[in-house]
């Protein structure tokens, strides 16, 4: 117990710590000089900023709804587990994906939710939300005629890709990745009651579509904040575009936050509609409004921890805490 004391802290001091330095780094090597005579409309960018924290609390929901979903009762989206996810979510801008996912359960699971339907949920979550993003901004471009100019091939790996998320979304063939994952790990095999169903898979689903709406829409305003000419037309085109930068920003887990990643997609795809000079200033616009909304999600949460009743999820008899390893 003494050790598992002394270890939350440290943990805690090294996530922030690392968070900080990758932030500091991307920051420094950004090309300020981008912005220069340029003057963004304030009001579409606000609109942005709103889109941004929306799709933060969202994802939050749906998150709770997840575990809900696994049997985890009691879990509500508190203050603490709002502020959970907003921690957590800032785990994207350390290389990797794992600490964004290995946050959440390493939080969450101080406030007595179990490990084991942590690690499935925020595993499920994450997963659903790459894959429903990638899916719909997939098949948005699969037809639109302008994706042309990427060449052919494009649309096949785009229909390799609507195959791959389809199959990949499919209960059995989840719960088997995630039995083989936890082998690779050496826990311990995952139990029926932790395995994840049709509701609970579909359920995300569809949350993550309408979350894809939001999400997609904070490209789009940010780009009209810097080229208001943009036709409004041009918004199913653009979503797509923010949605699939995003989750290749995801898989990119080399690269803290998918930095370089995220911006290379959205050129590429803005370029069709924007001027080069404005596609490749909204690109890096767009980080940075995201890093904007990502701390004050984050500040908003800590605040409401602070002030609000915000109680802790009390334990779970029916599924407790498994021990940890010796």
């Amino acid at each position: 117990m003494m050790k598992r004391k002394w270890m939350r802290p440290l943990i805690t001091t090294v996530f922030y710590i690392a968070l900080a330095v990758f932030l500091t780094i991307y920051l420094i090597n950004v090309d300020w000089s981008v912005f220069r005579n340029i003057q963004p409309q304030p009001a579409f960018l606000a609109v942005a900023l709103v889109a941004a924290l929306g799709y933060r609390y969202w994802q939050t929901f749906i998150w709770i709804t997840v575990l809900r979903g696994l049997g985890a009762h009691g879990v509500r989206m508190t203050a603490d587990l709002t502020h959970v996810y907003a921690k957590s979510w800032l785990g994207r801008y350390i290389p990797g994906t794992a600490p964004w996912i290995l946050g959440k359960i390493y939080f969450a699971s101080q406030h007595g939710i179990s490990r084991a339907k942590l690690a499935v949920g925020s595993l499920l979550e994450a997963a659903i939300q790459i894959a429903v993003l990638l899916l719909i901004s997939s098949i948005t471009l699969l037809f639109d005629p302008r994706l042309d100019v990427l060449g052919s091939g494009v649309r096949v790996i785009m229909i390799v890709v609507i195959i791959g998320c389809v199959v990949g979304l499919l209960p059995p063939v989840f719960n088997a990745a995630m039995g083989l994952a936890f082998r690779i790990l050496r826990r311990p095999a995952i139990g029926a009651e932790n395995r994840v169903g049709w509701r609970t898979i579909l359920t995300a689903v569809l949350q993550y579509a309408v979350g894809a709406l939001i999400s997609g829409a904070f490209l789009f305003f940010v780009a009209k904040a810097f080229f208001p000419a943009l036709p409004w037309t041009d918004a199913p085109y653009v979503v797509a575009a923010g949605n699939l930068a995003g989750a290749a920003s995801m898989l990119a887990v080399f690269a803290p936050g998918g930095v370089g990643v995220r911006e290379g997609v959205q050129l590429l795809l803005l370029g069709v509609v924007l001027p080069g000079g404005i596609a490749a200033l909204v690109a890096v616009s767009t980080r940075l409004t995201g890093i904007v909304a990502d701390f004050v999600f984050f500040g908003i949460t800590w605040i409401s921890r602070r002030v609000g009743s915000g109680g802790a999820n009390p334990p779970q008899p029916a599924d407790p805490i498994e021990p940890e390893p010796s």
